[in-house]
């Protein structure tokens, strides 16, 4: 099964363009600076690459790894083995060599420590190539430039263009004007002096080789720059954030681009202040945002409730990680899916939906930006450790068919003729005009309080019924295309795995091996949660041979609101629960023990 599902290459036979590489070391060694230049320099010779990293919730210290994976074809997710390790110290060697497929290679820091420390009588295969990095980089002028020296090395053992590391050096480092020059040219220099030392010291033909590829420009990014980018195009004018791992490079990338398109970023005391300030500057017409984990969710709840109660359009980025309480900060889980449905006293509509890749981040925020105008109800955007801190390439978004929706926001010149404005009015539809302050004739109190069709204060019971149900049916605007579940694979398949959230890019990969296998296997992956797609989740289940619920979390709790929804219980599950995400063979794993029943 492993030599299946991991590809790994035939010995004598050179495997060109497929790759999977880690670089590990302590914090502040710069193995992330190893994993994302890398990836970075693979996809500009045409590769598809998913990149990923792993970081104990440490000050100081700790081990800290990191992942690339790069392929011609489509690439969804990490896998559980590697061709290259690349060790800053012996305890990356100690934690990931038994990762290492056939024949796969470790690139070390002679420097650091003697890799005879380390027993590797397991795996005689693996090949070993000690690199001086320091010393190299000492010789530079620094040996912070060790990291880009390991750079070096890796391209010369696959025989990698180092222009396309140049490149990736001049657009990170070139704008730096005063001393930009010197620090691409001593960067230049250390990745050359790695990469003359493999091809020098070590008379090897490695069993992978990168060429370039021809192929269509992709970009990179994480599933919080993705999220980031879509707000922005929704027209995104105020950011108010507490930072919280894993969102919190929504607030840097949100600060870096506050000037270029008019937005004000407030780096606000707490999450209660973040939420309570987009109350305010949501009632104002700005569309706003902030972004959290569990943690700070917690703490906005009740303002969420204040914005149900107001009408007042505003968007939550919910970065799950695990929990309860501070749990393991720094790692994945799915976990929070029933506290953002009931999150906040009382009953209200929200929006809720679960982007599974990095496409989806940018498009569903987008959309989540549009809907909330329409319904004027606060939206939450369900993603987890594993998508937010996770990079892969794509093609360029397509906006061409994007149009910004503001709903019942009234303009200035409907307000000019407006007689005895109702901010509440009780409509068919739920959703009551919207004006906002300095309007004529449009006048409000947007409270906490239970209100009047007018907003003042209400206690009446046969009104407080009207509210109720009049907010209530606001979600009914929504058409089930809009908030559709997506569907891959045969439909007349033997098993039907149903997921959500990031879970999606590893059922994808592991859906490749399967069908390899002549398997037949389908995936219905639930996007929008509130409101809930009934009808084509119901259809598609009812359908369905056999099912399997695949969540990271203990209590299945989306297996759980299907049947909630539909009456429909899938009984075979794979639930994940340890901080870490799930892999792909994992998956296929599970779907053959459940198509063997």
């Amino acid at each position: 099964m492993i030599d299946t599902i991991n590809q790994k290459k035939e010995v004598g036979k050179m495997a060109r363009n497929m790759i999977s590489l880690k670089a590990g070391g302590p914090a502040g060694s710069g193995v992330f600076t190893i994993g994302a230049m890398f990836a970075r320099s693979v996809q500009k010779a045409g590769l598809n690459v998913f990149y990923t990293a792993d970081y104990p919730s440490l000050i100081k210290g700790g081990h800290n790894a990191c992942y690339v994976r790069a392929e011609p074809n489509e690439v969804w997710s990490q896998i559980s083995t590697i061709d290259i390790l690349v060790a800053i110290d012996k305890v990356s060697v100690e934690k990931h060599f038994n990762e290492l497929t056939h024949q796969g290679a470790i690139i070390f820091d002679s420097d650091n420590f003697d890799i005879k420390e380390v027993n590797l009588s397991s795996r005689p295969d693996i090949l070993i190539f000690p690199v001086p990095m320091t010393t190299i980089g000492k010789e530079i002028g620094d040996r912070l430039f060790s990291n880009v020296v390991a750079i070096g090395a890796i391209c010369a053992l696959i025989n990698h263009n180092l222009e396309k590391v140049y490149i990736c050096l001049e657009n990170q480092f070139g704008k730096k004007k005063s001393i930009g020059t010197s620090i691409v040219d001593n960067n230049k220099k250390a990745v050359k002096k790695g990469y003359d030392y493999i091809k020098e010291k070590f008379n090897v033909n490695f069993k992978i080789s990168i060429e370039e590829v021809k192929a269509d420009p992709t970009i990179l990014l994480s599933g919080n720059e993705a999220a980031s980018i879509g707000a922005i195009k929704a027209g995104l004018k105020v950011v108010a954030e507490y930072p919280m791992t894993p969102s919190s490079s929504i607030l840097s990338f949100m600060a870096a681009n506050e000037y270029n398109y008019n937005i004000v970023v407030k780096h606000t005391e707490d999450e209660i202040a973040a939420i309570n300030m987009l109350c305010g500057s949501a009632m104002t017409g700005a569309r706003s945002l902030t972004a959290t984990s569990g943690g700070g969710f917690s703490l906005m709840t009740e303002a969420i409730g204040m914005a149900g109660l107001s009408e007042t359009p505003l968007v939550i980025i919910e970065s799950m990680r695990t929990g309860p309480s501070t749990g393991m900060p720094t790692y994945t889980e799915q976990s929070d899916l029933r506290f953002a449905i009931h999150a906040s006293q009382g009953e209200f509509p929200r929006l809720i939906c679960a982007p599974g890749d990095v496409d989806e981040s940018f498009y569903e925020t987008y959309k989540m930006f549009n809907l909330t105008d329409r319904t004027q109800t606060p939206g939450i955007i369900l993603m987890d450790k594993h998508l937010s801190e996770s990079s892969k390439s794509t093609k360029p978004f397509d906006t061409s068919k994007l149009k910004i929706e503001r709903g019942k926001l009234m303009t200035y010149q409907q307000m000019e003729n407006a007689k005895d404005f109702k901010r509440y009015l009780l409509t068919d539809d739920g959703i009551s005009p919207r004006s906002v302050p300095g309007q004529p004739n449009g006048l409000y109190v947007s409270t906490s309080y239970e209100h009047y069709e007018d907003s003042f204060t209400n206690e009446e019971s046969y009104m407080r019924i009207a509210q109720v149900e009049k907010r209530a049916r606001k979600l009914n605007s929504i058409t089930e295309d809009e908030i559709a579940p997506k569907f891959f694979g045969d439909k007349d398949a033997d098993l039907t795995i149903v997921s959500w959230g990031s879970n999606k890019g590893m059922i994808l990969e592991a859906m490749k091996w399967l069908s390899k296998e002549g398997l037949k296997v389908n995936f219905l992956q639930i996007l929008w949660i509130v409101p809930f797609p009934v009808k084509k989740v119901t259809e598609i289940l009812t359908k369905a041979k056999k099912t399997l619920m695949i969540e990271q979390n203990f209590d299945a709790q989306m297996k759980g609101l299907i049947r909630e929804k539909t009456g429909i219980d899938i009984k075979n599950l794979l639930l994940k629960y340890d901080g870490r995400p799930l892999d792909p063979e994992e998956i296929y794993a599970k779907v053959k023990e459940v198509m063997a029943k």
